[in-house]
C-alpha cells in the first residue's frame, strides 16, 4: 500500500486587524463599566497601539506565508499554541489534562456493584475489569491500524465538509517530555512506529507488543488479550506491600522543573535500567491503568469516580491499629497513572474512561476515538450473534497513511507481559515521597460535583424554548453565577476550528450585552415572562452568531495571542509592549473564571477538567436529547451550591415558559416537574411575574434590591 498525504484544507485565516480589535471591544464591553470601557477603547484605538499592532500583524502575515510554503499542513497558531502548553511549568494534573468517562457496557453485567473475591466469572473479582479492558483495547488497536494504514474514515462536519485530521498523528505513541538541561520548554514527542502498550496495576508497570511490524493487531479478539491482563493483575497482587512497589508514575504529577531534574538524574546514572524504562513508557502507544477499586452509582460514588478519572484519588492509611502496611502509606489511584500520555482507565467493576495530555490533541479528536471504540466494543457482542452488524472499522481505500520507517523497526514481537523493574537510591526514594505528598495536597485542594439533570434536554430546549441547546446552557451558567455572586465574570467556551488545516480552537466569550440583559431580567421584579423569553432568545442568537464566527476562524483571542507571541519573540527589545496588552481589560479577558466545554455524545457518561484559575470553575457538560450531565470543579468555591443553582436555573426557565403560555408545568410532564415535586410543591402556578422557585435561586431571599441597568 503506497503512502499518501491527506487533502490540504484551507489555511486558518488571519482576520483583518481592525475586525479583530472590534470583536475584542465587543467581547470585553459586557465585563466593564462605562468608564472602564472608554479607557480600553482609547488605549486600543490609540495611534501608537494601532501602529505597533500593524507592524506585528504584518509580521504575522509574512510568517504565515512562509510557513505555508514550508509546510502546507500547518497554521499560524500551531507553534504558539504548542508553546502555550509546553512552557507551562505547573503540574498537568487538574491544570491541563481533561477526562472522558464512557458509558457502561450494556453487554457486561453488574457494573454498578462492588466486586468481591466471590464474584462469578473466570477472573474472579477482576472479571468485569478484564473483559471491559480487553474489548476496548482491541477496538483501539483497530483504530490505530486504520490510522496508520490510511483507511480511517475522515472526520466531516454537517454536509460532508472535511475536517482537519492532523491531530490524530499526535494521539498514539506521544508523550509530554520535561525540558532537558538548559531548556525552558517541554517537548511533545511522538513515536509513530510504536507497537507496544504499557499497563499499570497497583503502581507497577508492564508492557507487551500489540501490533506487528505492519501495524496489524496481534490480538484480534478480546479473548486473546484477557489472559495477559489477568496475569498482570495476579502478579501485582502477589507482590506484597513491603516489596518494591514504587510509584514512579507520581513523577508525572510534579512541576515540569522538578520532573526535569529527576529525569536528568536518571539519565546521568551509570545504571541504564531506569532510563530504558522511561523510554519504553514514553514510546508506548498508550497506557492502560487497571485500578484496584470500584465505584457504585451513589452520588458520592459518582463524584469519587470522576475524581479518580480526572486526577486520581488520594487515600492514606492513618489507622494506628493496622499492621498490614506501614502508617501513612498512600494507596490512592493517583499513584496508578502516567499523566504525560493518553491513558485508558478501567475500574474493577468495569467503569472506563480516558485521561489525556492536551498539548497535541483537543477534545473533539479524543471524542472520536472514544466514540469509535465504545461503539465497536458494543457491536462486538452483536457480531457474536449475527453477521449482519455495522462494522465501525470496515476497511476502505487509504485516506491518510503515516510515514513509518519499518526498516529501522524490525524487532522480535513480545506478546507476553514484561514487568519494569526500577533501581532506586536515596535521591529517587525521597523524590518519590515528596511527589506523592504534593499530589495528595493538590487533590485535596479541589472538589468535583456531578449533576445528572433529567428534567429535559436538547429536544425540549429546541421545541419549547426555540434556542440552540448549547447557547441555552451557557445562559444557565450565567444565571447560576449571578444568583450566587451578583456579578458577571469572564466565561470561556472553545469553538472547534478543524474546518481549517491544523485547526484547533477559538475562544467563545459567552458574556454578551444580550446575555446580561436576559440574566438580569430573571431577577427583576418588574420584568414580564414574555420579556424574559424574548431576552433569552436574543441572547442565544447572539451566542450562536459568535460561535459561528469563531468556528470559521474569525474570533479575536487566537489572533491577538499570536500578535503578543510575535512581539515577545521578535520585538521585545525594539518595541514597547503594545498598549492593548498592558490594559487591564486584557488581563480580565484572559482570566477565565468560568471555563466551559461541551462534549456531547451518547458514548460519554461524563466529562470534566479542572478550573483554569485559582478562583474559577471548570464545567464539562454533555447535552443529550432528554438530559444534561455536568461535572463542575473548583478549589472549594461552594461547588455544590453552584451546581444546585444550575439545576434550579434549568427548572426556572421551564417555569417561565409554562407560566407565559398559561400552562401547569406539573400537568405537562411528570419527568419535567420532578424538581418541583422534590421540593414538596404541587398544584398550578399562578400566571404572575414572580417565580415560586426563585427563592431557591436567591438562597431564601427575594428579588435583588439593586439596579438592574448597570
Amino acid at each position: 500500500m503506497t503512502s499518501q498525504q491527506p487533502p490540504v484544507l484551507e489555511r486558518l485565516p488571519i482576520p483583518p486587524l481592525q475586525d479583530t480589535l472590534n470583536r475584542y471591544i465587543d467581547r470585553i464591553e459586557p465585563l466593564q463599566d462605562s468608564k472602564q470601557n472608554k479607557r480600553t477603547r482609547d488605549v486600543v484605538f490609540s495611534p501608537e497601539n494601532l501602529d505597533n499592532l500593524s507592524i506585528l500583524h504584518n509580521k504575522l502575515l509574512e510568517y504565515d506565508s512562509e510557513l505555508a510554503k514550508e509546510n502546507p499542513y500547518s497554521s499560524y497558531i500551531e507553534q504558539f499554541w504548542y508553546d502555550a502548553y509546553l512552557l507551562y511549568d505547573a503540574s498537568v494534573v487538574l491544570n491541563v489534562n481533561p477526562f472522558f468517562q464512557l458509558q457502561d457496557d450494556p453487554t457486561l453485567k453488574d457494573t454498578n456493584s462492588r466486586p468481591t473475591v466471590t464474584n462469578n466469572g473466570p477472573y474472579g473479582a477482576h472479571t468485569m475489569q478484564i473483559k471491559r479492558t480487553s474489548k476496548l483495547v482491541t477496538s483501539m488497536l483497530k483504530f490505530i491500524h486504520q490510522l496508520r494504514n490510511g483507511t480511517l474514515k475522515p472526520d466531516t462536519a454537517r454536509g460532508g465538509v472535511p475536517l482537519s485530521m492532523d491531530q490524530y498523528n499526535k494521539l498514539f505513541g506521544s508523550a509530554r517530555i520535561p525540558p532537558g538541561p538548559g531548556e525552558n520548554s517541554c517537548h511533545l514527542q511522538t513515536d509513530s512506529s510504536a507497537h507496544h502498550v504499557m499497563v499499570m496495576y497497583k503502581q507497577q508497570f508492564y508492557w507487551f507488543d500489540v501490533l506487528d511490524i505492519n501495524n496489524n493487531p496481534l490480538f484480534k479478539t478480546p479473548d486473546e488479550l484477557e489472559w495477559n491482563l489477568y496475569s498482570i493483575i495476579m502478579d501485582g497482587n502477589a507482590t506484597s506491600a513491603t516489596e518494591n512497589k514504587l510509584p514512579f508514575g507520581v513523577f508525572t504529577t510534579e512541576s515540569r522543573r522538578i520532573w526535569s531534574n529527576v529525569r536528568d538524574y536518571i539519565y546521568q546514572a551509570d545504571d541504564r535500567t531506569n532510563w530504558k524504562n522511561l523510554k519504553l513508557i514514553d514510546s508506548a502507544l498508550f497506557v492502560i491503568c487497571l485500578d484496584d477499586v470500584a465505584f457504585d452509582e451513589s452520588v458520592e460514588g459518582q463524584d469519587d469516580l470522576t475524581t479518580s478519572m480526572l486526577c486520581g484519588t488520594s487515600k492514606v492509611n492513618l489507622d494506628f491499629k493496622s499492621t498490614a502496611a506501614p502508617l501513612n502509606i498512600q494507596s490512592g489511584t493517583c499513584l496508578n497513572r502516567w499523566y504525560d500520555k493518553l491513558q485508558l482507565i478501567v475500574t474493577m467493576n468495569g467503569k472506563a474512561g480516558m485521561n489525556f495530555e492536551h498539548t497535541g490533541v483537543d477534545g473533539h479528536t479524543v471524542l472520536r476515538l472514544a466514540t469509535d471504540i465504545y461503539t465497536d466494543s458494543i457491536l462486538g457482542f452483536a457480531r457474536g450473534v449475527t453477521t449482519n452488524v455495522l462494522d465501525i472499522f470496515k476497511e476502505d481505500k487509504p485516506v491518510l497513511k503515516l510515514n513509518i520507517d519499518n526498516k529501522k523497526n524490525k524487532h522480535n514481537v513480545i506478546t507476553i507481559p514484561r514487568k519494569l523493574e526500577w533501581q532506586v537510591d536515596s535521591f529517587l526514594l525521597s523524590s518519590l515521597h515528596f511527589a506523592e505528598t504534593k499530589i495528595s495536597d493538590l487533590i485535596s485542594q479541589y472538589e468535583l460535583v456531578t449533576l445528572d439533570f433529567k428534567g429535559y434536554g436538547a429536544s425540549h430546549i429546541k421545541r419549547q424554548f426555540k434556542c440552540s441547546p448549547d447557547a441555552f446552557t451557557q445562559q444557565i451558567f450565567q444565571i447560576a453565577y449571578y444568583a450566587l455572586y451578583g456579578k458577571f465574570e469572564t466565561v470561556y467556551e472553545p469553538a472547534m476550528t478543524k474546518l481549517f488545516q491544523n485547526g484547533r480552537t477559538e475562544a467563545i466569550r459567552s458574556v454578551t450585552l444580550p446575555s446580561k440583559k436576559f440574566v438580569k431580567s430573571i431577577f427583576d421584579r418588574n420584568a414580564t415572562d414574555d420579556e424574559r423569553k424574548q431576552f433569552l432568545q436574543d441572547s442565544c442568537k447572539e451566542h450562536s452568531r459568535i460561535t459561528k464566527e469563531c468556528s470559521v476562524g474569525l474570533g479575536q483571542d487566537r489572533h491577538l495571542y499570536a500578535l503578543y507571541s510575535i512581539w515577545n519573540e521578535l520585538f521585545k527589545d525594539s518595541m514597547p509592549l503594545p498598549g492593548i496588552f498592558q490594559d487591564k481589560a486584557w488581563s480580565v479577558l484572559n482570566t477565565t473564571i468560568i471555563s466551559t466545554s461541551n462534549c456531547g455524545n451518547p458514548c460519554l457518561k461524563s466529562f470534566g477538567f479542572g478550573p483554569v484559575t485559582p478562583n474559577g470553575f471548570g464545567i464539562g457538560y454533555i447535552i443529550r436529547d432528554e438530559s444534561i450531565t455536568l461535572v463542575v470543579s473548583s478549589k472549594h468555591r461552594q461547588t455544590q451550591r453552584f451546581v444546585s443553582l444550575i439545576e434550579k436555573s434549568f427548572m426556572e426557565i421551564d417555569h417561565i415558559f409554562n407560566r407565559a403560555n398559561g400552562l401547569d408545568p406539573i400537568a405537562l410532564d411528570q419527568d419535567k416537574a420532578y424538581l418541583m415535586r422534590s421540593r414538596g410543591m404541587s398544584g398550578s402556578l399562578e400566571k404572575t411575574n414572580k417565580s415560586e422557585d426563585l427563592r431557591y435561586l436567591l438562597s431564601g431571599y427575594d428579588y435583588f434590591d439593586v439596579s438592574v441597568t448597570g
